[in-house]
Parts: C-alpha cells; sequence; structure tokens
C-alpha cells in the first residue's frame, strides 16, 4: 500500500480514532479542528499525539494538527470529514475554493452530505465525494488525546458521481477501510440510515423520561415498548416507499437486526428491547441529545423532502417531526436539509436519478 496524504476535519472520538488508525496503516495524518473549538482539544494541538486502549493499543503522533484549512487539505489525497451531521454545511463553506479535483472527500457517518458538499462546492473543479453509512469505530474519549475503542463496525459507501463508485472502490478499501457494500448511489445510502426509524418510536413515546432529572434513561431497555416498535415500522415503511419510487430495495432495519423483511412489531421488540448488546447503552436523558436532535434534521426531514418531490406522502414522518418542532420549539424542516439543501430542488424522479449517477444536471 502506497502511503497516502490524509486529512482529517473534525475534533470529536471519531475523527481522534480515525488518525490513530490511518496512521497505524502507515500514512501521513493531519488533524484539523475549528478555531473557535480549539480550546477543546487544547492538549493535541500541544502534543499531536493519541493514545487508544481496548481492543486495540496504540499510541501515536500524528504530522499536523492544525486550526488553518488550507495547510490541512493542501495536497491531500483523501479529506475524512469526522462530524456530526449539522457541522456538514460548515464543513462544506471551509473546503469551498481549498479542493482540487482529483482529491477524495469521505464523510463518516454521510447523511446525505455528499449532495450538500457539491451543492455548495459547485460543480468546477468538485472531487469525488463519498458518504459512508456509519462511523467505523465504537469508540469514545475517555480524557484528553485518550480514546477508548470498544468494537470495529462494518460500514457500506456511496459516491457522487456514482459511475465512479466501480473505479474507485478498490482502493479505498486498502487505503482506508474494507467497505462492504456499494450503494447504488448516495440517496440510497441517506435513505438506508437505521437510526431516524428505529429511534424516533422510542425516543417520541418516552419524551417525559428523557427530561426528567429522575430517571436514567436506557433507550433500548426502557423505551423499546411495544408501541414504540409499532411507530417504527410506520416510519420504515414510509421510507421504504421514498426508496423504492428511486428504484431501490431498502433493509436498513433489518440488516440492523437479523430480522427477515415483513417482520412484525413483536420481532422488532424481541430483536431490540432483548438485545444484551443494546440493553446497557445508556441515554439519551436530555431531550437535546443527538437521537432527536440529528436523527430529525438531516434523517426524517430529507426523507419527508425527497417524498414530497417525488409524490411518495410520508404522513407518520411528517407528524414525529411535527411533534419534535413543539418539543424542541424550533422548525426542523427550516433547519434541516431539503432537497433545496441536497441540490436537487425543482428536479424531477428522471433528473434526480441521471444527477446522482454522473453529478450532472
Amino acid at each position: 500500500m502506497k502511503k497516502k496524504k490524509i486529512a482529517i476535519l473534525g475534533g470529536g472520538n471519531g475523527s481522534h480514532m480515525m488518525a490513530v488508525d490511518m496512521k497505524v496503516k502507515g500514512h501521513e495524518v493531519r488533524m484539523y479542528e475549528m478555531p473557535e473549538f480549539k480550546e477543546n482539544v487544547t492538549q493535541l494541538f500541544n502534543t499531536q499525539t493519541i493514545e487508544v486502549s481496548g481492543i486495540m493499543k496504540e499510541k501515536v503522533k500524528v504530522d499536523m494538527v492544525t486550526d488553518d484549512i488550507k495547510k490541512a487539505v493542501d495536497g491531500a489525497d483523501y479529506i475524512l470529514v469526522v462530524t456530526p451531521a449539522f457541522a456538514h454545511k460548515g464543513y462544506a463553506e471551509l473546503l469551498k475554493g481549498n479542493v482540487v479535483e482529483n482529491q477524495i472527500i469521505v464523510v463518516f457517518p454521510g447523511a446525505f452530505a455528499a449532495l450538500i458538499f457539491k451543492n455548495i462546492l459547485g460543480s468546477d473543479s468538485c472531487p469525488v465525494i463519498a458518504d459512508a453509512n456509519n462511523l467505523p469505530y465504537d469508540a469514545r474519549l475517555t480524557s484528553p488525546c485518550k480514546v477508548t475503542l470498544f468494537g470495529r463496525n462494518k460500514i457500506n459507501i456511496a459516491f457522487l458521481p456514482a459511475e465512479k463508485g466501480a473505479e474507485l472502490i478498490d482502493m479505498l478499501r486498502e487505503d482506508l477501510f474494507p467497505f462492504e457494500k456499494i450503494y447504488t448511489d448516495v440517496l440510497e445510502c441517506g435513505l438506508g440510515i437505521v437510526n431516524p426509524a428505529l429511534h424516533s418510536g422510542p425516543c417520541l413515546l418516552n419524551i417525559s423520561n428523557i427530561e426528567s432529572p429522575h430517571v436514567d434513561f436506557y433507550l433500548y431497555e426502557h423505551g423499546f415498548t411495544p408501541s414504540a416498535a409499532k411507530i417504527d415500522i410506520v416510519l420504515d415503511n414510509e421510507r421504504k416507499a421514498v426508496g423504492k419510487q428511486l428504484g431501490y430495495h431498502l433493509t436498513p432495519i433489518e440488516d440492523f437486526s437479523g430480522l427477515n423483511e415483513g417482520y412484525t412489531w413483536e420481532e422488532l421488540y424481541r430483536a431490540t428491547h432483548g438485545a444484551i448488546s443494546l440493553t446497557p447503552i445508556s441515554g439519551p436523558n436530555d431531550i437535546n441529545n443527538r437521537y432527536l436532535t440529528e436523527d430529525a434534521p438531516f434523517g426524517l426531514v430529507p426523507w419527508s423532502s425527497l417524498g414530497k418531490a417525488i409524490g411518495i406522502p410520508t404522513p407518520t414522518i411528517d407528524a414525529v417531526i411535527s411533534l419534535y418542532n413543539i418539543i424542541h420549539e424550533t422548525d426542523w424542516r427550516e433547519r434541516g436539509s431539503t432537497v433545496k439543501d441536497l441540490g436537487l430542488e425543482g428536479m424531477d424522479l428522471e433528473s434526480i436519478k441521471k444527477y446522482v449517477k454522473t453529478g450532472k444536471k
């Protein structure tokens, strides 16, 4: 494997772990954090050293830690964006004018990020942009520059333009991660994210426990009631209908849970409420947790917006968004990702499918 120059954008759990992983692979690694968040990772800027414990034990020194985006990405072969979905627009604006056509941007996890990035970067000299459907790691920062790796996740990927995937996938598998599945395109990847359909039922029906200072809430142990499972099935089926109209056969909850297609609420309840790997997961214990404030604007909102654009109704998804709007006293449809943000506004079904395949309108 040839040594590559890799810029990792973001300063959280995933970016720290990814920096170590890429360094162990033999790459040159540069890390970037926005100036306004630099104080959160002061030790990283001072030492450039990260230590990993858990199922992997390593201590590495990265090649650069900077708050200068030009220095971070100049000459980089890969630009890996490892941030929550709410930061995607900001990072796309940072990269505008600072990237070139022969670079590759990969977003972990994607959530329609490739379309958002391309809409902001424009078509001139725009790199290939890829969305991964998940983070490659279950990892947590335990103290400054110290991260614990609990496990590794299987991940899939989609490319924009989709037609570039076949020529690039082997290189990305060698340089980065053993991506398993290549989605048809980035829309299939975004519609195939499991969390917005899986989290929304138990979060919405247990909102009083989530916001209570007296309850130590566990989503899968306490929140995954039969009624929550029933809501999740409807949410899943509505996004599947949007996917079917676009030509996809989506099975995200089945892939996550090991269930067969046509699963019942009883089967989903048993697969989640009784899963030894899920029931120990604590939280959320705050209505502003990402299980709500990320899944609503960057999962449910784009699913709904895509449905409207191609003539597929999503009444339950819409109802959940409206209830979250009340709970959070905000307008998630305004703040979330719509077809306008994805660069698809005014396009019909065939034009959308052509765009995600070729990257050209």
